[in-house]
């Protein structure tokens, strides 16, 4: 993933990784401005300007003489897909996955329904076309950029003003979902047979049929986190080199930091 090109923008993606993945701040407060000037390299005002951007996603309140403090789990504006993205690539608790995928088991197999009932021929054959993306992709981001746009285009099929709005938030959602659980071109490729049953139900116009058949999509996107996570469970530590006192430490707290996530 490119980092941003600039210190501020740098320094809030740096710190954003570091709180969520329990690197920095941990047990509350952040360090002072000054350290965090020596530790990053940057001036006061760029650590300043990159805490009013944490305070504005959630991860952190600013107050005076009490300095920065990492707020819980659940004041994060965990929709922002920077936020989002921070998240997934920490590994965060798999309450979050479930999280994930229950808010797209409330918003998609509606929309399926509705996309067959109400979209029109123009809306249905761009759906179509996002399938057939699909099936052509060469490379897994290619065949990532398909899928956003099969799901998004039976958002807008649905004819629901509202479901349209959550364009955003849905694609923040699937990006952290792609990267759960879609790990190469093989295992994003297996999943186009359920793409292509949605696709098929919404073509002739099978509300019931499409809205079922995009839970099935679910699902399987749901198996395939799972296996992903038993995947990793069951991997050598490390090639059987010794973990040190800091890897320790961060992995520590990592895990208190998604022990914290679980009961937000």
């Amino acid at each position: 993933m490119a980092r941003p090109s600039n210190f501020h923008a740098h320094l809030v993606d740096r710190l954003g990784r570091e709180i969520v993945a329990g690197q920095v701040g941990l047990d509350g407060p952040l360090p002072r401005e000054d350290e965090l000037c020596t530790r990053y390299g940057v001036s006061r005002t760029v650590i300043r300007e990159a805490t009013k951007t944490l305070q504005a996603l959630g991860l952190i309140v600013t107050g005076p003489r009490v300095g920065s403090r990492v707020q819980p789990v659940s004041a994060w504006r965990l929709l922002d897909p920077q936020v989002m993205g921070w998240m997934t690539d920490a590994d965060m608790a798999s309450g979050f996955q479930r999280d994930l995928l229950e808010l797209r088991g409330m918003i998609e197999p509606t929309a399926a329904g509705l996309a067959a009932e109400r979209g029109t021929d123009e809306q249905i054959a761009e759906i179509t076309a996002a399938m057939a993306a699909m099936t052509a992709a060469g490379d897994k981001p290619a065949h990532q950029t398909a899928d956003y746009r099969f799901h998004e285009a039976i958002l807008e099929a649905s004819g629901n003003l509202l479901l349209i709005q959550l364009r955003p938030i849905l694609q923040a959602v699937l990006k952290a979902s792609f990267g759960l659980s879609m790990h190469d071109l093989e295992r994003a490729k297996a999943s186009l047979a359920i793409h292509r049953v949605v696709t098929d139900a919404i073509v002739a116009r099978d509300p019931e049929r499409a809205r079922r058949t995009m839970a099935e999509l679910i699902a399987v996107a749901r198996a395939d986190m799972e296996n992903a996570a038993r995947t990793k469970t069951e991997a050598p530590k490390s090639a059987g080199k010794p973990t040190t006192i800091d890897q320790r430490e961060t992995s520590n707290a990592a895990s208190r930091r998604k022990v914290g996530l679980t009961r937000a």
